[in-house]
């Protein structure tokens, strides 16, 4: 309680202090955990990305640092019976005019209207874009004609005149205007999208954000530059960002991230497990902590051996001491994972039975699979201090059952890729919601329509459970939506394709100088900085 209200009391000073005299100037100096996969936020699946991505492109709705529904680029809209949505557009909104030292880009910096949008979901959707997560927005009208090339356009986007937009989707989907917030569909600049082509955009991207793209040296850093026809203002009217620029370094080590913090050469660190202490001590800068919506969980890859078994994948699940992990390895900062949606999530079961640890029978699960006399199986995970040590602390867990668990460390962009490719048997990942519904976990993450790259990285195939996760989406009643997902999830812990581990808390330290800075509910790398402002 002590360190809840420390933390809410920063904030508040942090807050008041941006409210009474904002300064304009000066760099926002931070660190990315691995080079970017993609900056195209079209092609970005991962939160390296999405948080460089969040800051050069602007969706039509946002989300406030609660997860709570705000207006972005369209100022207003109707909802007209769950089928039709009117959207009124901003007036003020432009295109970067410049980018990469000032050079001009190709749009010229000229407003963004309705026809933008759609040019921009026409694109997104093409079935040639390949955007992997334009399935997130199947429910429009005509999406799936388009997507087999039997039309030429989504006929359920439309622009009525200049700045109101309408989109119509072919069925009542209940969370459509939460994946709206997603970072894949932003406006687009039709003229720079089609000079360098979808391959090369991701390295000269034009949005309408707050910071415009100037330079990325690849596993060295990204750097941005203030928008200065940015529409936004504070609420004292003052033009938005103020701050003169963003360099994220790439920081693979989080030893080094946090010594660079002291240092002074990074203004925000995640806290790793040994500074979690000195962290929260308030003696080297603000220090934020709150509960983040999502799962730390390794994937069985059930296409693979010994995977293919649902009784070594219970074993995996009932070899583990939950608690144990979180009190040693994290420091008690995570909730215990019993299934697959987080604490705080609409649908999530507080009654589900998960596994409890019993090496027991574990041992007898394995014995019944034909592996009484023992296993060998590698655990994939990518490059991280932390997913090491939690790798080291399962591997003697499963050790006591009999199982020698191999470790194969790789950088972010090989483990992503590799994954979704299906070729590799047991491997770490982890999920922090992209919009507020349970439907962004049991739909796109074990849908049998989502092997792949578009989420289920355990080639998960349930026909029971894919008729609730689906069932779920169609569903306008709140309470029979929640008794689907619940539903679904116990097919899920039944069928164990994950070793469900635990649920994420955010940890965040700040310098003392940085003002206006807030730690969304959906964790760090979803924060905007327009509003952050240094007072050196």
């Amino acid at each position: 309680m002590v360190l809840l209200v420390v933390t809410l009391a920063l904030g508040l000073m942090s807050g008041i202090a941006a409210a009474e005299q904002p300064k304009y100037g000066g760099i926002w100096k931070d660190a990315l955990g691995s080079n970017p996969p993609h900056i195209d936020p079209v092609f970005a699946t991962d939160t390296t990305s999405a948080e460089v991505g969040y800051q050069i492109f602007e969706t039509l709705v946002g989300l406030d640092p609660d997860g709570e529904i705000i207006p972005l680029l369209a100022e207003s809209w109707e909802d007209e019976g769950g089928r039709r949505f009117i959207f009124h557009l901003r007036k003020d909104v432009y295109f970067h005019d410049t980018t990469e030292g000032g050079k001009p880009t190709a749009n010229g910096g000229r407003p963004v209207t309705a026809d933008d949008w759609v040019w921009t979901f026409n694109y997104i959707c093409h079935p040639d874009t390949n955007c992997p997560r334009a399935y997130f927005v199947d429910m429009i009208k005509g999406f799936e004609e388009y997507q087999a090339g039997e039309t030429d356009s989504l006929a359920g986007v439309k622009a009525l005149d200049d700045y109101t937009l309408e989109i119509d989707t072919a069925y009542f989907f209940a969370p459509f205007i939460q994946v709206l917030t997603y970072n894949t569909f932003v406006a687009l600049p039709r003229e720079d999208v089609e000079k360098w082509g979808s391959a090369d955009f991701n390295f000269h991207p034009v949005g309408t954000g707050p910071f415009k793209f100037e330079e990325w040296l690849q596993d060295e850093k990204v750097v941005l530059s203030r928008n200065d026809n940015y529409w936004m203002k504070d609420e004292y009217g003052n033009q938005l960002p103020y701050l003169d620029g963003i360099e994220f370094r790439i920081i693979v080590d989080q030893t080094i991230e946090y010594t660079e913090y002291k240092m002074g050469n990074i203004y925000q660190t995640y806290v790793d497990n040994p500074y979690y202490e000195e962290a929260k001590s308030g003696n080297v800068g603000a220090f934020y902590e709150r509960p983040q919506m999502g799962t730390y969980y390794y994937g069985f890859n059930v296409e693979k051996e010994p995977f293919t078994d649902k009784r070594v994948r219970q074993a995996f699940n009932y070899a583990i001491n939950r608690e144990a992990l979180i009190d040693l390895i994290l420091d008690g900062r995570a909730s215990p994972a019993k299934g697959v949606l987080p604490p705080g999530m609409f649908g999530y079961n507080e009654d589900l039975e998960g596994y409890e640890y019993n090496p027991a029978k574990a041992k007898a699960l394995l014995k019944e699979a034909g592996y009484g006399s023992g296993l060998e199986v590698t655990l994939q995970y990518n490059t991280s201090l932390g997913h090491k040590r939690l790798a080291e602390a399962l591997q003697a867990q499963f050790g006591q059952i009999g199982v020698k668990v191999n470790l194969h460390n790789v950088d972010w962009g090989v483990h992503l890729d590799t994954t979704e490719r299906g070729e590799v048997p047991f491997f770490r990942m982890g999920w922090v919601v992209d919009y507020p519904d349970p439907d962004n976990f049991l739909f796109v993450l074990l849908h049998s329509k989502n092997i792949g790259p578009q989420g289920n990285y355990s080639r998960f195939n349930n026909p029971k459970f894919d008729a609730l996760a689906e069932g779920a989406r169609f569903e306008g009643d709140p309470e029979k939506r929640r008794n689907l997902y619940q539903l679904a999830e116990k097919i899920v812990v039944d069928e164990a394709p994950w070793l469900f581990i635990y649920h994420y808390t955010d940890h965040t330290l700040l310098k003392d100088f940085v003002r206006g800075y807030e730690l969304p509910s959906f964790g760090q790398y979803t924060n905007k900085f327009t509003k952050v402002w240094l007072d050196l």
